[in-house]
């Protein structure tokens, strides 16, 4: 497909990048050659980073075009157009991760934004650059493999040093410092508190993730109709209720398979699915594998 390219300068190849399961953390080291463009119309169930570390890129947020250079740091939240392009000079090098965050960071994933989910940090000093580009060294080092086609053929990111859920913390780590890195960018403008009912309905789901709430049964919780409140937590969150709580339950999952030899029957119904074929259907989208391999391969020596 041909279209022009997110700084409108000029026609190039558009490459659709296969994405990683929603679930599955990945991160990579990319250096994209002039006109690699990438074009996701409806995103992705995950949120991304990237942090450029040499050349630049053309970020398409809405109808406006930002311009990532060296020590800047992009987020979009998941359903946001993914529309970029390494600028037509010189090659791009960036740093890149999907994840599903913690439930602590919603507050901090509400980084002033150039349009809805889209944000762009940038790191002033060169401290803080090092920083960053350290922390991304990190998760990529223990991201879970995956892989991805790319304009050089099918290849793997995240060297995965650790296996399992122990590595998968160790990546998360990484990405919590990157983020609080972009807050205290950002720590003098003024960013407005997360909403006490959406903060409520987080702490809600979080508490139980073994009692099924449907968005009827937390809008009464907040006193807003169902309609409000799933419009109200997309705005705060960037995210919805129902993808929300589902990767909560399925990040659950996978550390009970890996650290606890409960039936998967019995981890299925623990973190709130009534069905063991359901639940298995839902991780194998989110982690790529069933519940049975992952367990396998978290638990594999090697």
């Amino acid at each position: 497909m041909v279209l022009h390219d997110p700084a409108g300068a000029r026609e190039s190849t558009t490459v659709y990048t296969e994405l990683p399961s929603p679930d599955l953390l990945s991160a990579g080291r990319f250096d994209e050659q002039p006109g690699f463009t990438v074009y996701r119309e409806r995103g992705a169930r995950n949120w991304m980073l990237s942090l450029t570390i040499s050349g630049a890129a053309n970020f398409r947020a809405g109808d406006s075009v930002a311009v990532a250079g060296p020590g800047d740091l992009v987020l979009i939240a998941p359903g946001t157009v993914q529309h970029y392009a390494a600028s037509d000079n010189e090659v791009w090098g960036h740093w890149w991760a999907h994840f599903q965050p913690r439930p602590a960071w919603y507050a901090w994933l509400r980084l002033p934004q150039l349009v809805a989910g889209f944000s762009i940090t940038r790191f002033g000093s060169p401290h803080r650059f090092r920083e960053a580009s350290a922390a991304f060294e990190r998760v990529h080092r223990y991201a879970m493999v995956a892989t991805l086609d790319t304009p050089q053929g099918r290849v793997a990111v995240g060297t995965r040093e650790l296996r399992g859920e122990l590595a998968n913390e160790l990546a998360l780590n990484a990405i919590e410092e990157l983020l609080l890195l972009a807050v205290a960018e950002h720590e003098t403008q003024q960013r407005p508190a997360l909403d006490a009912r959406v903060r409520q309905v987080l702490d809600t789901i979080t508490a139980d993730l073994a009692r099924p709430m449907s968005v009827e049964a937390l809008a009464r919780i907040v006193s807003l109709s169902p309609s409000r409140l799933a419009h109200l937590f997309r705005q705060e969150i960037g995210d919805s209720i129902v993808n929300v709580a589902l990767a909560m339950r399925l990040r659950k999952a996978a550390s009970l398979l890996e650290f606890t030899d409960r039936p998967i029957g019995r981890i299925a119904t623990d973190i709130g699915f009534s069905s063991p074929y359901y639940f298995s259907r839902q991780f194998r989208e989110r982690f790529g594998v069933s519940p049975t391999i992952f367990r396998r391969r978290a638990r594999s020596p090697c």
